[in-house]
């Protein structure tokens, strides 16, 4: 096939699609911030989110402890935590925790996990379990926070 052709079917796709594909390329990269159902929270701060990441916040604030979890290196889950969330390197952000642990301030960092899947299910069965998610992925046993007052796919949305 003549690589003009290839080009006018991409062309004749990227019309017929319209603004909903559009909104699908949009969405396909919105990270979901996933709760426990039992967490009593809706909505969470870019703060406190990353405040949760770094060890700096706890507690959900009815006794029930935080539990995140974090995709494995490489994920474009751990990319959006890092670059946007924790505005840090990998390679910083180990270290970050290296320290943390060493000096007694945490007892140790978040459970890194393999696939979206895995963080789904340990979010679905740790009462204050917390992790970012590709919004595609997410299934029902789990609730979907606003991030500053918005959904993922929504705009204003920061996490992408």
């Amino acid at each position: 096939m003549k690589r003009t052709s290839i080009y006018f079917i991409i062309v004749c796709l990227l019309a017929l699609c319209g603004n909903g594909g559009q909104i699908m390329a949009q969405q396909s990269g919105a990270v979901a911030i996933i709760v426990n159902p039992s967490v009593p929270v809706d909505s969470i701060s870019m703060a406190d989110l990353k405040k949760i990441f770094s060890g700096d916040k706890s507690s959900w604030g009815n006794g029930v402890s935080i539990t995140p979890f974090v995709r494995s290196n490489p994920a474009h889950e751990r990319d959006v935590l890092l670059k946007i969330v924790m505005k840090m390197t990998d390679a910083q952000y180990q270290d970050f925790w290296v320290k943390k642990v060493y000096s007694g301030s945490a007892a140790h960092e978040p459970v890194a996990l393999m696939t979206n899947s895995m963080q789904l299910e340990a979010v679905r069965s740790q009462k204050g379990g917390i992790a970012l998610i590709n919004l595609q992925e997410v299934k029902d046993g789990v609730k979907v926070l606003k991030l500053d007052g918005a959904l993922p796919g929504e705009a204003g949305y920061a996490l992408r």
